[in-house]
């Protein structure tokens, strides 16, 4: 009798928590919402209709089915609910005009395609022929404060960074910088150098960097 009053009690809670993941689609307003509260409720009323039918059979094989499905759904479930919130977030999924607070905005990389925090993360930038830093010192480049120049490889070789350091053309930089800086720091690596037009004395017009 008790047996089946809490095979009856676990089924009644998980449909009952299923029903709710259910409404979360429908009512949540955007990707993000709606993937919380389905993890959560869909992972717990699953794990009560599996423990009731587990329960009701009273089998040893099947109780040990049953406990290998709910850890693989509790283990599984929130790696793929992050993953799906994450190409969410990285594919500009819109968020809910009611979004306060986004603790990510400036933290993803579309070059990298990750989501980084505020602590510092390298970066390798080669010079490509033409770039505007190649033929100056590291010390005239105006980096922003903060980054890091860690090392250069050159021609198989590594050359320890400094000030008077001289960039070259084929120069892979390993540059180490804040997540709000990439930006910055890659515009002063990529960027060509400025041509000028002059004449030469027959009138023909050429370009010089």
């Amino acid at each position: 009798m008790i047996r089946e009053l809490v095979e009856g009690a676990l089924l009644v809670i998980g449909c009952i928590f299923m029903l709710l993941a259910t409404v979360g689609i429908l009512r949540m307003p955007d990707l993000f919402t709606r993937l919380q509260v389905t993890s959560k409720a869909s992972v717990f009323g699953m794990t009560c209709i599996i423990s009731a039918s587990a329960l009701h059979f009273q089998d040893p094989a099947i109780t040990a089915r049953a406990i290998v499905i709910i850890a693989f759904v509790v283990l599984t479930m929130p790696v793929a609910t992050h993953l799906l919130a994450r190409a969410g977030y990285t594919t500009n999924t819109p968020l809910s005009p009611e979004t306060v607070v986004n603790e990510l905005a400036g933290q993803y990389d579309p070059t990298t395609h990750t989501l980084a925090g505020a602590e510092p993360r390298s970066r390798m930038f080669e010079l490509a022929p033409g770039a505007a830093v190649v033929g100056k010192r590291i010390a005239e480049l105006g980096l922003p404060a903060g980054v890091l120049i860690r090392a250069i490889h050159r021609e198989g070789g590594t050359v320890v960074p400094r000030g008077q350091t001289i960039l070259e053309v084929g120069d892979r930089l390993d540059v180490l910088a804040e997540p709000a800086e990439i930006g910055r720091v890659r515009e002063i690596f990529l960027a060509r150098a400025a041509t000028t037009a002059t004449d030469d004395p027959d009138g023909k017009s050429s370009a010089s960097s």
